[in-house]
């Protein structure tokens, strides 16, 4: 396979040697003649087409490339260092809500137990205020009792003397009426 450079070398002397391949018909390109004005016109234009792509051209594109790569570089660490915050900003957002559940979890439980200990409290002070009335109110049945037994043996003395007076006729004394009205209970109470 034949390169560009020797394809294009074979044409030319192809060229130059057919002098009179197409002059005839009036082609000026193709005129022996002219062929050193052209050579060396292609020449120029190829030498100032490499000049200015070498020099002018291709550096911009160079810069431009390696501007863009900056940039693409620069922002893919911009990016990486965005997703390296985000994801810490989410590791913190996910550690401070699990904080704040377990701090409402404990919260909830403190107030649990601290109601369920109040409940408690208030329930043993109402059974200790419950007692105090049952045992006031026990005190009170006895003095109650107490009075009512004494105003019984009281009225049942004055009745007692009473009933001796009239059946007997003499009044008997009252420490008489008393033992009498003890022995009576005691019968009772059997």
């Amino acid at each position: 396979m034949l390169s560009l450079r020797r394809l294009t070398f074979v044409n030319l002397v192809y060229l130059f040697y057919s002098n009179n391949l197409y002059s005839a018909e009036g082609m000026p390109q193709f005129n022996a003649a002219t062929f050193p004005s052209q050579l060396f016109w292609l020449i120029i234009t190829f030498v100032s087409l490499y000049i200015c792509m070498n020099f002018l051209i291709l550096p911009r594109i160079r810069n431009n490339i390696r501007l863009r790569k900056n940039k693409i570089s620069n922002d893919i660490e911009r990016a990486e260092l965005l997703k390296d915050q985000i994801e810490k900003t989410i590791n913190e957002y996910n550690s401070k809500i699990m904080q704040a559940k377990n701090q409402a979890d404990s919260n909830t439980r403190n107030a649990i137990e601290k109601a369920n200990h109040d409940f408690v409290a208030q329930l043993d002070n109402v059974k200790k205020r419950i007692i105090q009335k049952i045992n006031k109110s026990e005190e009170e049945i006895k003095s109650y009792k107490k009075n009512i037994e004494k105003e019984i043996h009281d009225a049942s003395v004055d009745i007692s003397s009473s009933i001796v007076e009239k059946v007997i006729g003499k009044g008997l004394s009252k420490s008489d009426l008393d033992n009498i009205n003890k022995e009576s209970s005691k019968v009772r109470e059997i």
